[in-house]
């Protein structure tokens, strides 16, 4: 079956996981964990079977779940959606976590989103189905094994969603990147790799990057004896 492109063309999707990561072998790439996305400059996350981050969405709305929640027609949809999918406990569509606010089952998603934004929602639905289709298919991988172009994505929509977002180049963007992953070029790169190299990139338009993050570039740099420069808005190196 054809995989449906997840890309909106109103905004850049950078897929990427939020976790620790050491490549090793035998080690697939990819545990259940959260994804970051870039939606027009609002940071969404769902994690690898399609759960959505309703809190941090709906701030960029000037909304929030528990008012969505309250109403009759969502109670009323909640409930049919409970009874045909043979649901009993609530919390099996919704969770509240303390750090992260209140996550949504896919099934629960994409209303909730349609309440916030009627594009917004659209592009949830592209997400959450390329998601679950597999689409993003490093993450299935041993962690040592060399990626290919369709391996790269996260890597690539990433940078494109930093680029859009700070005005950037894509050159000091991809130099960043690829050093933080320890290669000089990302065909280089091994599925553990691009992992790593697209978490990095989530720290970085999240704007929480950390110093340890640069010091990895640095110690990189000098491995591959490239050439220091700055790279605005990110940090610098």
């Amino acid at each position: 079956m054809e995989k449906k492109n997840a890309r909106s063309k109103k905004a850049e999707s950078s897929a990427v996981e939020q976790r620790e990561f050491t490549p090793k072998t035998g080690e697939r790439s990819r545990p259940p964990a959260v994804i970051a996305t870039d939606y027009n400059g609002i940071a969404v996350s769902f994690t690898g079977d399609g759960w959505f981050n309703a809190t941090a969405a709906a701030a960029r709305f000037g909304k929030r779940p528990v008012d969505w929640l309250r109403l009759p027609e969502t109670k009323r949809y909640i409930a049919a959606l409970a009874d045909a999918r043979g649901i009993s406990e609530k919390t099996a569509l919704i969770s509240a976590k303390r750090n992260s606010g209140t996550w949504m089952h896919p099934k629960l998603a994409v209303r909730f989103a349609q309440w916030l934004d009627v594009d917004f929602a659209v592009w949830c639905d592209e997400q959450i189905d390329h998601i679950l289709r597999g689409g993003l298919s490093v993450w299935q991988k041993d962690g040592a094994t060399r990626s290919d172009t369709p391996d790269r994505e996260p890597v690539l929509t990433v940078a494109a969603a930093m680029a859009a977002r700070h005005r950037l180049p894509f050159g000091p963007i991809y130099e960043a990147l690829n050093l933080f992953a320890g290669v000089a070029c990302a065909r280089d790169m091994t599925c553990g790799q691009v992992v790593a190299a697209a978490e990095f990139g989530a720290r970085l338009l999240a704007g929480n990057a950390t110093a340890t993050d640069f010091e990895q570039i640095n110690r990189n740099r000098a491995l591959l004896g490239i050439a220091s420069t700055q790279l605005d808005l990110l940090g610098g190196v």
